[in-house]
């Protein structure tokens, strides 16, 4: 009787730890996308092992256990084998980022929350970045290098979570099942109503992942859609797009803004015609990068089709009329200073004084001087300009080149030469 009971208990015991690991072992499973192109599904975990077949950026797979570096899948054609964890996605659900950089690169993880921290890992942009807290615009993790683990910072401006919103979309206006996984086949989990804000947690081809009145699931891409200030969209893809501002006024800018909304601060300026790179297209608001510049631009100032009005640069006024002077006789221009040869200097000079005399008057206006190179300037060519204020190059004159003063200042002269109006440096005039 008591070894029987014993038995019993052996065997109750025996089931308990079975039940207990069955969700644990559940968790292990989990959807992922293939990233990065045409992915080999391995027999083995290597990337020697024979190719069972090649899946292509958005194809969803449900992966197993981890080893290495490299994860036991399951496709969603029925194969079993391995692929590298390197080109997998794993969204947000499960605090996975993707490093992003505008034409490809490397994003730089470092060993604290700012610039001044050294630079612990350089992170090529598609790897996976595993968030676990955020400090002031820096987000706390670890990425992986080969098998290894590397702790450190990141900045969230390269980091895409994946988290963005759509809404779902029905033509009647009715509900739209929430399935299990990345397939119709899977089990409806439920419905959400059309209108409904859902969270985006991992795009795949045909279908995401969403999050939305306490319900995890997946829905097909047919029924989501971008609207308001959101920046989800419908099409399912992972691929970008390019675009040109183009504003309603050949002579306006578009803002690029740190954040979808137009109270939000601009980072830059944007004439027609500037190419930018779409990543996420909305209704109202678009992601993009300019060059290497991250931001949002409305949507409707773009130009998908590559047409957009040619911009046109504000006119600049032109410099005031002078009354005209009589003519004087021309002066024949130089074109080259001519070559001096230096006469060596003794190793001992002996200096003559000489009697200190007067500094010559300063000329007149109507008297003739020459332009001359500045003493112990660097440059070899004399530079006349528009403006008293010497902002604006007008031309420019080699050594004795002749002119009229019309005005002697401390700093600038009003000089007549060759022709026209112009100023010069006090120090750029003999006389």
């Amino acid at each position: 009787m008591v070894k029987n009971m014993r038995k019993t208990w052996v065997r109750a015991a025996a089931l308990l730890a079975v039940l207990t690991l069955l969700p644990a072992l559940a968790l292990a499973d989990r959807f992922a996308v293939v990233k990065g192109g045409r992915l080999n599904l391995r027999q083995y975990p290597s990337t020697s092992s024979y190719s069972l077949g090649k899946y292509a950026t958005g194809s969803w797979i449900l992966a197993g256990a981890e080893q290495n570096g490299w994860y036991s899948v399951k496709t969603m054609d029925g194969k079993r084998g391995y692929m590298s964890g390197k080109y997998l996605n794993f969204g947000a659900y499960n605090g996975g980022a993707t490093v992003k950089y505008a034409n490809g690169g490397y994003v730089n993880l470092r060993s604290g929350p700012s610039l001044n921290y050294c630079v612990v890992m350089r992170v090529t942009s598609g790897s996976t970045f595993y968030q676990q807290s955020n400090y002031d615009g820096w987000c706390y993790g670890y990425v992986y290098s080969g098998s290894t683990p590397v702790y450190g910072y990141m900045y969230e401006t390269f980091l895409d979570s994946g988290v963005t919103t759509a809404t779902v979309t029905t033509r009647n206006g009715g509900r739209v099942n929430v399935r299990s996984g990345p397939s119709s086949s899977y089990s409806r989990l439920g419905s959400l109503a059309t209108g409904t804000q859902v969270s985006v947690l991992l795009k795949g081809n045909g279908w995401y992942m969403i999050s939305a009145n306490g319900m995890e699931g997946f829905m097909s891409t047919r029924y989501l859609s971008g609207t308001g200030d959101t920046i989800g969209t419908n099409t399912g893809g992972t691929s970008s797009l390019t675009a040109w501002v183009n504003n309603p006024r050949s002579t306006q800018v578009l803002n690029l803004r740190e954040t979808p909304s137009q109270s939000a601060r601009s980072i830059g300026q944007y004439r027609n015609g500037t190419r930018v790179k779409v990543v996420s297209r909305g209704s109202t608001w678009c992601e993009v990068y300019v060059g290497t510049r991250h931001g949002y631009m409305m949507t409707r100032y773009l130009s998908f089709d590559g047409n957009y009005i040619p911009p046109t640069y504000p006119s600049y006024t032109s410099v005031p009329s002078y009354p005209s002077y009589p003519s004087y006789p021309s002066y024949p221009m130089y074109t080259s200073v001519p070559a001096i040869t230096p006469t060596p200097t003794p190793l001992v000079q002996y200096i003559t004084p000489v009697p200190q005399t007067s500094e010559p008057a300063a000329p007149k206006a109507g008297e003739t001087v020459t332009l001359a190179i500045a003493a112990g300037g660097s440059s070899n060519i004399i530079t006349v300009y528009h403006d008293a204020a010497m902002t604006q190059a007008k031309a420019y004159y080699a050594h004795g080149k002749q002119a009229m003063m019309l005005k002697y200042d401390t700093d600038a002269c009003m000089i007549y030469v060759d022709g026209g109006v112009a100023y010069v440096s006090t120090w750029n005039v003999n006389y």
